[in-house]
């Protein structure tokens, strides 16, 4: 996952993690532990965090949260 396009696209939409966190049912340390890949994300988590930031592109989502590797 690319914790920087994550939260650069969380800024984008004119979100922090803390309302991202509560626009998704999240809690805010839930959703920052997750972006900082301490843990993983579930698919619903992923579709809903896409819905509320406007990444429809499944290009978009595969940029964001597939491994990248250093």
């Amino acid at each position: 996952m690319s914790t920087n396009k994550l939260k650069g696209k969380i800024v984008e939409a004119g979100f922090t993690q803390r309302s991202l966190a509560l626009e998704i049912g999240m809690s805010k340390n839930t959703l920052n532990s997750k972006v900082n890949g301490k843990i993983p994300f579930n698919t619903i988590e992923l579709e809903a965090i896409c819905a509320k930031l406007g990444i429809t592109d499944p290009a978009g989502k595969a940029l964001i949260f597939t491994l990248t590797v250093p």
